[in-house]
């Protein structure tokens, strides 16, 4: 078998095996797969039904644009569907007064055809209808080019068009789908676990340098980055659910809304953590130049020595812990002993900041590098108090 048929045999089973997996966890219970199908399957029955309503009611040459509008307004929430159907509404409402202005003064010409699009294109940059400006032109030239801009047939378009909007918007109204919040809980809780992990890596990145051994491996930039983008996703997928919650008729009102702040707060909290990280991983894997004969070392050209290094390392493992507990999305389930363990994370903190005043650094350029990370730290364990207390609020 040549590489391309191997490429595309490949291709089509990590398809199938994406399919299959999302089939499986539609039928297995609620969640996003579940709204996906389901999402089709209201696609599917509002087309049918806004093409066999269209198609008694209104002439022929007007019935395609009533399950195009049914499809359109299907969006993923209740919420989405209705903004992008008064959008389209808007659109569709303004080209058919443009091609009906033209159609009735100047007739049907092709420099009026060229007049009209360019005006509707203008129409469409102004910032009115967001995605749905497109569709200025597009209806301008259906009203125009196909109708003349004749009233008889704009009022069948607009008809037609209304027929779809209703179609989409009752069969999502019919099965409008719940909000999640248990995914966002799920995804975020992977995300706070991913930041833990990182912690205690960078905590043995600095016992690996105590003991004196290469801490240049690890490519920190990278899993920094890597824990910024699944940060991203988790915001968008979440920021998705928090729209599916406005003007959902299934709504949980206050258990929703809170457990998503809840879930917000915690993702912003990891994003600043990997900022500080990636600064504490730097300092921590900084290896000096060796300067030339004739010159001197730099003072910031200084590494991290190895006696401060593992006592920092203990208090990156107590700053871990600290993280650990407080299980944000749900909130912490033993708030004392989450306190505790930030209080003594914090007296760690103190003990280290002493010992590192009190044993004056050697080399000149060590006194910048110890407050950087020591900076940073202080500021990933301010980052947890403030959210716990966050959460504790919304909780209560």
């Amino acid at each position: 078998m040549s590489e391309s048929k191997t490429r595309a045999v490949d291709w089509c089973r990590r398809r199938w095996h994406t399919t299959r997996t999302s089939l499986e966890d539609a039928v297995r219970g609620p969640g996003e797969a579940r709204d996906g199908v389901l999402l089709l399957v209201k696609g599917a029955a509002a087309a049918t039904v806004a093409w066999c309503l269209s198609s008694r009611l209104l002439p022929t040459n007007v019935t395609a644009f009533a399950p195009f509008t049914a499809l359109l307004a299907l969006q993923a929430t209740v919420y989405r569907s209705l903004w992008d159907s008064a959008q389209y509404l808007g659109a569709m409402a303004i080209g058919t007064a443009v091609a009906a202005g033209f159609g009735s003064t100047v007739g049907v010409h092709a420099w009026t055809l060229c007049v009209l699009v360019f005006v509707a294109l203008a129409v469409a940059r102004l910032p009115l209808l967001g995605g749905q400006s497109v569709q200025v032109p597009v209806v301008a030239l259906f009203a125009f080019a196909g109708g003349g801009g004749r009233v008889d047939y704009i009022g069948p378009l607009v008809a037609s068009a209304a027929i779809g909007v209703c179609c989409g918007l009752a069969a999502h109204f019919a099965f409008a789908p719940s909000p999640h919040t248990a995914t966002a809980r799920r995804r975020v809780e992977e995300l706070t676990a991913r930041a833990q992990a990182l912690l205690r890596d960078l905590a043995r990145t600095a016992e690996r340098k105590t003991a004196g051994e290469d801490v240049g491996e690890e490519d920190w930039p990278r899993r920094c980055e890597e824990l910024a983008a699944q940060a991203a996703d988790a915001r968008s997928l979440l920021e998705r659910e928090q729209e599916n919650t406005r003007l959902n008729p299934r709504r949980p009102w206050n258990s929703a809304q809170a457990s998503l702040q809840r879930c917000h707060e915690t993702i912003g909290m990891i994003e600043r953590i990997g900022t500080h990280v990636r600064s504490i991983a730097r300092a921590l894997t900084y290896e000096p130049r060796t300067p030339e004969p004739s010159g001197s070392r730099r003072s910031f050209e200084a590494s991290v020595s190895a006696d401060f290094a593992a006592s920092y390392a203990e208090l990156l493992h107590a700053t871990a812990e600290g993280l650990e507990h407080l299980a944000p999305p749900q909130g912490p389930n033993d708030p004392d002993r989450l306190r505790r363990r930030v209080e003594a994370a914090e007296r760690r903190y103190e003990e280290v900041v002493a010992t590192t005043r009190s044993d004056r650094p050697e080399q000149e350029g060590e006194w910048p590098v110890h407050g950087t990370v020591l900076v940073e730290a202080a500021r990933i364990l301010e980052e947890i108090r403030h959210t716990s207390d966050l959460v504790a609020d919304t909780r209560g």
